[in-house]
Protein backbone atom coordinates (compact mmCIF):
# COMPACT_ATOMS: atom_id res chain seq x y z
CA UNK A 1 0.00 0.00 0.00
CA UNK A 2 1.39 3.52 -1.13
CA UNK A 3 0.39 7.07 0.37
CA UNK A 4 1.65 10.47 0.53
CA UNK A 5 2.50 12.86 3.69
CA UNK A 6 2.85 16.39 3.00
CA UNK A 7 4.25 18.10 5.58
CA UNK A 8 3.84 21.92 6.22
CA UNK A 9 6.54 23.37 8.65
CA UNK A 10 6.28 27.08 10.68
CA UNK A 11 4.14 28.96 8.61
CA UNK A 12 4.83 32.33 10.59
CA UNK A 13 1.87 34.16 8.95
CA UNK A 14 2.67 32.74 5.39
CA UNK A 15 -0.51 31.30 4.69
CA UNK A 16 -3.18 32.53 1.88
CA UNK A 17 -5.78 30.06 2.37
CA UNK A 18 -7.15 29.71 -1.08
CA UNK A 19 -3.54 30.05 -3.00
CA UNK A 20 -2.46 27.27 -0.33
CA UNK A 21 -4.99 25.05 -0.37
CA UNK A 22 -4.77 24.87 -4.36
CA UNK A 23 -0.78 24.25 -3.95
CA UNK A 24 -1.60 21.45 -1.28
CA UNK A 25 -4.07 19.82 -3.62
CA UNK A 26 -1.61 20.10 -6.44
CA UNK A 27 0.28 17.49 -4.30
CA UNK A 28 -2.08 15.05 -3.63
CA UNK A 29 -1.53 14.10 -0.17
CA UNK A 30 -3.74 11.58 1.43
CA UNK A 31 -2.37 13.16 4.98
CA UNK A 32 -1.02 16.71 5.94
CA UNK A 33 0.91 17.05 8.91
CA UNK A 34 1.70 20.37 10.48
CA UNK A 35 4.41 20.95 13.04
CA UNK A 36 3.31 24.09 14.62
CA UNK A 37 4.36 27.94 14.88
CA UNK A 38 1.36 29.18 12.69
CA UNK A 39 1.93 32.65 13.73
CA UNK A 40 2.45 34.71 16.89
CA UNK A 41 -0.79 33.29 18.57
CA UNK A 42 -2.54 33.92 15.18
CA UNK A 43 -5.89 32.05 16.16
CA UNK A 44 -7.69 33.13 12.93
CA UNK A 45 -4.98 31.79 10.88
CA UNK A 46 -5.79 28.52 12.74
CA UNK A 47 -9.02 28.84 13.07
CA UNK A 48 -8.82 28.83 8.93
CA UNK A 49 -6.58 25.84 8.75
CA UNK A 50 -8.49 23.62 11.17
CA UNK A 51 -11.66 24.46 9.14
CA UNK A 52 -10.50 25.44 5.90
CA UNK A 53 -8.09 22.07 4.40
CA UNK A 54 -10.33 19.45 4.14
CA UNK A 55 -7.80 16.48 3.98
CA UNK A 56 -7.00 14.42 6.79
CA UNK A 57 -4.50 15.76 9.15
CA UNK A 58 -2.60 16.08 12.24
CA UNK A 59 -1.08 19.22 13.65
CA UNK A 60 0.67 20.30 17.03
CA UNK A 61 1.18 24.09 18.60
CA UNK A 62 5.04 25.26 18.70
CA UNK A 63 6.57 27.99 20.55
CA UNK A 64 5.09 30.91 18.61
CA UNK A 65 1.32 29.67 19.08
CA UNK A 66 1.57 30.75 22.85
CA UNK A 67 3.26 34.01 21.98
CA UNK A 68 1.34 35.63 24.53
CA UNK A 69 -0.02 33.11 27.10
CA UNK A 70 1.80 32.18 29.49
CA UNK A 71 -0.72 29.93 31.83
CA UNK A 72 -3.88 28.49 31.65
CA UNK A 73 -7.23 30.45 32.99
CA UNK A 74 -10.69 29.05 33.74
CA UNK A 75 -12.19 33.01 33.41
CA UNK A 76 -11.14 33.87 29.72
CA UNK A 77 -10.37 31.63 26.74
CA UNK A 78 -7.27 32.62 25.93
CA UNK A 79 -5.76 32.44 22.47
CA UNK A 80 -3.88 28.89 23.01
CA UNK A 81 -7.37 27.30 24.16
CA UNK A 82 -9.04 28.70 20.94
CA UNK A 83 -6.13 27.21 18.76
CA UNK A 84 -6.73 23.45 20.55
CA UNK A 85 -10.53 23.77 20.19
CA UNK A 86 -10.23 24.71 16.83
CA UNK A 87 -8.24 21.63 16.05
CA UNK A 88 -10.03 19.45 18.34
CA UNK A 89 -8.84 15.90 18.23
CA UNK A 90 -6.37 16.71 15.30
CA UNK A 91 -3.61 18.49 17.79
CA UNK A 92 -1.76 15.40 18.76
CA UNK A 93 0.43 17.47 21.49
CA UNK A 94 0.43 14.36 23.95
CA UNK A 95 -2.13 12.69 22.22
CA UNK A 96 -2.86 10.79 18.96
CA UNK A 97 -4.58 10.41 15.89
CA UNK A 98 -5.08 7.68 13.73
CA UNK A 99 -5.55 6.81 10.09
CA UNK A 100 -6.51 2.82 9.75
CA UNK A 101 -6.45 3.43 5.91
CA UNK A 102 -3.36 3.79 6.12
CA UNK A 103 -1.95 1.56 8.90
CA UNK A 104 -0.82 5.01 10.89
CA UNK A 105 -0.83 6.64 14.29
CA UNK A 106 0.29 9.26 14.89
CA UNK A 107 1.80 10.66 18.11
CA UNK A 108 2.15 14.04 19.45
CA UNK A 109 5.62 15.43 21.27
CA UNK A 110 5.26 17.99 23.48
CA UNK A 111 3.50 21.24 22.67
CA UNK A 112 4.37 24.49 22.64
CA UNK A 113 7.96 23.87 22.74
CA UNK A 114 11.06 25.38 21.70
CA UNK A 115 13.86 23.12 21.94
CA UNK A 116 16.63 22.61 24.43
CA UNK A 117 16.38 21.46 28.35
CA UNK A 118 14.19 23.10 29.90
CA UNK A 119 10.30 23.30 29.51
CA UNK A 120 8.40 26.48 27.50
CA UNK A 121 5.29 27.72 28.57
CA UNK A 122 5.53 25.28 31.96
CA UNK A 123 2.72 26.85 33.79
CA UNK A 124 0.61 25.87 30.94
CA UNK A 125 1.94 22.54 30.59
CA UNK A 126 1.38 21.96 34.30
CA UNK A 127 -2.47 23.45 34.69
CA UNK A 128 -3.48 21.52 31.06
CA UNK A 129 -1.48 18.11 31.03
CA UNK A 130 -0.11 17.93 34.32
CA UNK A 131 3.44 17.78 33.27
CA UNK A 132 6.35 19.41 35.72
CA UNK A 133 9.62 18.34 34.27
CA UNK A 134 11.20 16.46 31.24
CA UNK A 135 11.07 13.33 32.82
CA UNK A 136 7.08 13.40 33.12
CA UNK A 137 6.87 15.00 29.23
CA UNK A 138 8.70 11.88 28.04
CA UNK A 139 6.50 9.35 30.12
CA UNK A 140 3.06 11.38 28.75
CA UNK A 141 4.32 11.42 25.12
CA UNK A 142 4.94 7.42 25.56
CA UNK A 143 1.73 6.72 27.26
CA UNK A 144 0.47 7.99 24.01
CA UNK A 145 1.45 5.57 21.88
CA UNK A 146 0.56 2.78 23.71
CA UNK A 147 -2.28 0.16 23.04
CA UNK A 148 -1.70 1.36 19.12
CA UNK A 149 -2.76 -1.55 16.60
CA UNK A 150 0.17 -3.79 16.26
CA UNK A 151 0.13 -3.40 11.89
CA UNK A 152 0.34 0.29 12.51
CA UNK A 153 3.24 2.46 12.17
CA UNK A 154 4.30 5.38 14.01
CA UNK A 155 4.70 8.64 12.94
CA UNK A 156 6.26 10.99 16.05
CA UNK A 157 8.23 14.28 16.15
CA UNK A 158 11.79 14.62 17.30
CA UNK A 159 15.26 16.54 16.88
CA UNK A 160 19.17 15.45 17.12
CA UNK A 161 22.25 16.74 16.31
CA UNK A 162 24.61 18.95 17.73
CA UNK A 163 27.07 20.34 14.91
CA UNK A 164 25.45 24.26 13.74
CA UNK A 165 23.94 23.08 10.81
CA UNK A 166 22.67 19.98 12.49
CA UNK A 167 18.76 19.54 11.99
CA UNK A 168 18.65 20.62 15.33
CA UNK A 169 22.08 22.68 15.83
CA UNK A 170 22.22 26.09 17.91
CA UNK A 171 23.17 28.36 15.00
CA UNK A 172 23.13 31.34 17.72
CA UNK A 173 25.77 29.72 19.43
CA UNK A 174 29.44 29.63 18.16
CA UNK A 175 30.18 26.29 19.58
CA UNK A 176 26.92 24.76 18.28
CA UNK A 177 25.21 22.00 20.45
CA UNK A 178 21.99 20.13 20.26
CA UNK A 179 18.57 22.06 20.78
CA UNK A 180 15.99 18.65 20.36
CA UNK A 181 13.73 18.23 22.89
CA UNK A 182 15.44 15.61 25.26
CA UNK A 183 11.99 14.48 26.42
CA UNK A 184 10.72 13.63 22.78
CA UNK A 185 14.35 11.58 22.15
CA UNK A 186 13.65 9.66 25.90
CA UNK A 187 9.80 8.87 24.49
CA UNK A 188 11.14 7.39 21.32
CA UNK A 189 13.14 5.17 23.11
CA UNK A 190 10.93 3.99 25.69
CA UNK A 191 8.00 3.74 22.58
CA UNK A 192 10.88 1.12 20.46
CA UNK A 193 11.65 -1.02 23.69
CA UNK A 194 7.58 -1.07 24.80
CA UNK A 195 6.09 -1.16 20.91
CA UNK A 196 6.53 -3.33 18.29
CA UNK A 197 5.21 -0.71 16.01
CA UNK A 198 8.03 0.89 13.73
CA UNK A 199 8.72 4.38 13.90
CA UNK A 200 9.66 5.09 9.96
CA UNK A 201 9.36 8.77 10.27
CA UNK A 202 10.40 11.61 13.24
CA UNK A 203 8.85 15.11 11.83
CA UNK A 204 9.40 18.71 13.47
CA UNK A 205 9.49 22.69 12.47
CA UNK A 206 11.17 25.73 14.74
CA UNK A 207 14.63 24.58 13.52
CA UNK A 208 14.80 26.98 10.33
CA UNK A 209 16.50 26.07 7.73
CA UNK A 210 18.34 29.22 6.86
CA UNK A 211 21.05 29.75 9.73
CA UNK A 212 22.42 32.98 11.44
CA UNK A 213 25.07 32.78 9.30
CA UNK A 214 23.66 32.59 5.93
CA UNK A 215 24.43 29.09 5.55
CA UNK A 216 21.79 26.18 5.21
CA UNK A 217 20.96 23.75 7.70
CA UNK A 218 20.67 19.93 7.10
CA UNK A 219 17.36 19.21 7.06
CA UNK A 220 16.71 14.88 7.07
CA UNK A 221 19.52 12.59 8.51
CA UNK A 222 19.04 8.61 9.41
CA UNK A 223 18.80 6.43 12.60
CA UNK A 224 20.57 3.82 12.85
CA UNK A 225 17.40 1.80 12.86
CA UNK A 226 16.40 3.54 9.27
CA UNK A 227 14.43 6.05 11.26
CA UNK A 228 14.22 8.75 8.84
CA UNK A 229 14.21 12.39 11.05
CA UNK A 230 12.64 15.38 9.21
CA UNK A 231 12.92 19.21 9.77
CA UNK A 232 10.58 20.60 7.76
CA UNK A 233 11.20 24.20 9.11
CA UNK A 234 11.36 26.26 5.63
CA UNK A 235 11.51 29.97 6.61
CA UNK A 236 9.86 31.86 4.58
CA UNK A 237 7.87 29.21 3.20
CA UNK A 238 6.51 31.39 0.47
CA UNK A 239 8.18 33.51 -2.26
CA UNK A 240 7.18 35.73 -5.09
CA UNK A 241 9.21 35.61 -8.47
CA UNK A 242 10.08 38.30 -10.39
CA UNK A 243 7.57 36.38 -13.33
CA UNK A 244 4.79 36.81 -10.64
CA UNK A 245 2.35 34.55 -8.59
CA UNK A 246 3.96 32.58 -5.26
CA UNK A 247 6.12 29.76 -4.76
CA UNK A 248 5.02 27.91 -1.95
CA UNK A 249 7.33 25.23 -0.10
CA UNK A 250 6.02 21.75 1.14
CA UNK A 251 7.83 18.53 2.36
CA UNK A 252 6.91 15.54 0.44
CA UNK A 253 7.17 12.09 2.28
CA UNK A 254 6.07 8.91 -0.18
CA UNK A 255 5.34 5.71 1.84
CA UNK A 256 5.16 2.28 0.43
CA UNK A 257 4.03 -0.98 2.38
CA UNK A 258 5.11 1.06 5.77
CA UNK A 259 8.40 2.24 4.71
CA UNK A 260 9.44 5.43 3.45
CA UNK A 261 10.90 5.38 -0.24
CA UNK A 262 11.27 9.31 -0.84
CA UNK A 263 11.54 12.70 0.86
CA UNK A 264 11.36 15.58 -1.24
CA UNK A 265 11.72 19.34 -0.72
CA UNK A 266 8.53 21.00 -2.92
CA UNK A 267 8.05 24.40 -3.98
CA UNK A 268 4.66 24.99 -5.46
CA UNK A 269 3.89 27.40 -8.30
CA UNK A 270 1.02 29.41 -7.94
CA UNK A 271 0.04 31.82 -10.94
CA UNK A 272 -1.80 35.03 -10.58
CA UNK A 273 -4.83 33.34 -12.13
CA UNK A 274 -5.22 30.75 -9.40
CA UNK A 275 -3.19 27.62 -11.68
CA UNK A 276 -1.09 25.66 -10.02
CA UNK A 277 2.30 23.16 -11.29
CA UNK A 278 5.41 22.40 -9.70
CA UNK A 279 8.26 24.25 -9.22
CA UNK A 280 11.73 23.63 -8.00
CA UNK A 281 12.38 20.17 -5.82
CA UNK A 282 15.38 18.85 -4.10
CA UNK A 283 14.97 15.26 -3.30
CA UNK A 284 16.45 14.83 0.31
CA UNK A 285 16.17 10.65 0.43
CA UNK A 286 15.08 7.90 -2.11
CA UNK A 287 14.76 4.72 -1.89
CA UNK A 288 15.16 2.55 -4.71
CA UNK A 289 14.32 -0.70 -5.55
CA UNK A 290 15.74 -2.98 -7.88
CA UNK A 291 14.72 -6.12 -10.13
CA UNK A 292 16.32 -8.01 -7.87
CA UNK A 293 14.11 -7.21 -5.19
CA UNK A 294 17.07 -5.05 -3.37
CA UNK A 295 16.64 -1.71 -2.32
CA UNK A 296 19.77 0.68 -2.43
CA UNK A 297 19.50 4.52 -0.55
CA UNK A 298 19.82 7.70 -2.11
CA UNK A 299 20.50 10.67 0.02
CA UNK A 300 21.57 14.47 -0.60
CA UNK A 301 23.97 16.07 0.17
CA UNK A 302 22.63 17.86 2.50
CA UNK A 303 21.96 14.64 4.35
CA UNK A 304 24.13 13.42 7.53
CA UNK A 305 24.10 9.64 8.41
CA UNK A 306 23.48 9.22 12.46
CA UNK A 307 24.14 6.15 14.00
Amino acid sequence: MSFRIVVVGDIHDYWEHEHDLKALRCLNPDIVLFTGDFGNENVELVRGIAAGVDIPKAAILGNHDSWSTSKFTSKVKDGVQLQLESFGEQHVGYNRLHFPAFKLSVVGGRPFSCGGDQLFRKKLLTKRYGVHNMEESAQKIHQAALDIPEEHSIVVPAGLGSNQDDICGKDWDNEGGDHGDRDLAQAISLIKETNKNPIPLVVFGHMHKQLENGCCRKMLAIGGDKTVYLNAAIVPRVKHPSFGGSSRAFTVVEFCDGEIIKVVETWVLVSTDGKTSLGEEDVLFSREFSTDGKTSLGISKLVPIAG
